[in-house]
């Protein structure tokens, strides 16, 4: 009498079967982790290009102008006022008598009164900003104040090149620059960043351990 047989699945099959079943869940997982990361990483670096940038300044970068009664600089994105500021220096690098800065109904420029008239001369204006979406920017620009400006010349009139000379700033100055920007750091950007990189990495070992899961299988006992 023949009996019928059955295979009997052995011990180490069923152990290489779980150890695969647990390779692809693994995998599955280090997948979203590596999409996740890679996203995040994508986000931050967008976000850390997104600066207030010049884009208008008055008087006019490196040109000749009557006195003026106002200096401003419009930026392309919003800015906080309370971190933003505006210096204005004459030709030795010291900073010249100036009313608070204030901010447009825009949000864009940020402009300082002048009370007293300014004596021709070179001039430098140091800005800071902070934009609303927290990132820092700081810069500069030139302008000569003269005498008897005709009426047919223009703001935009170009500067004798010996004129135009940059003046060293004083050591406050540096100290008043230095210390307008003591707003709060790119803690958004930061957070998105560190988070991308953290799961980036969690990917990339958990792809290793389900690689190692998946070729390396125990070997029988006995």
């Amino acid at each position: 009498m023949v009996l019928g047989t059955r295979r009997v699945v052995s011990k180490n099959e069923g152990m290489n079967v779980s150890y695969f079943r647990r390779a692809m869940r693994t995998i599955s997982l280090s997948a979203v982790l590596l999409i996740t990361s890679v996203t995040a990483v994508l986000i931050g670096a967008t976000a850390a290009h997104a600066h207030a940038d010049v884009v208008s300044t008055v008087p006019v970068q490196d040109t000749q102008v009557a006195a003026p009664a106002e200096i401003s600089v419009g930026f392309s994105e919003e800015i906080v006022l309370e971190y933003s500021s505006l210096l204005l220096l004459d030709g030795a690098g010291n900073a010249m008598p100036q009313d608070a800065a204030t901010l447009d109904a825009s949000g864009t420029v940020l402009a300082t009164a002048i009370p007293e008239t300014l004596a021709p001369g070179m001039y430098r204006v140091v800005w800071h900003n902070l934009s609303v979406d927290g990132h820092e920017e700081d810069g500069e620009f030139l302008f000569e104040v003269v005498d008897n400006l005709g009426p047919d010349e223009s703001e935009t009139a170009t500067p004798e090149p010996a004129v135009i000379s940059e003046p060293e700033m004083t050591i406050d100055a540096r100290a008043y620059q230095s210390t307008a920007g003591d707003g709060p750091t790119d803690s958004g950007v930061v957070t998105v960043q560190i988070i991308g990189w953290s799961a980036l990495g969690a990917g990339v070992v958990a792809g290793v351990v389900a690689l190692m899961l998946v070729f390396v299988r125990r070997r029988p006992v006995g």
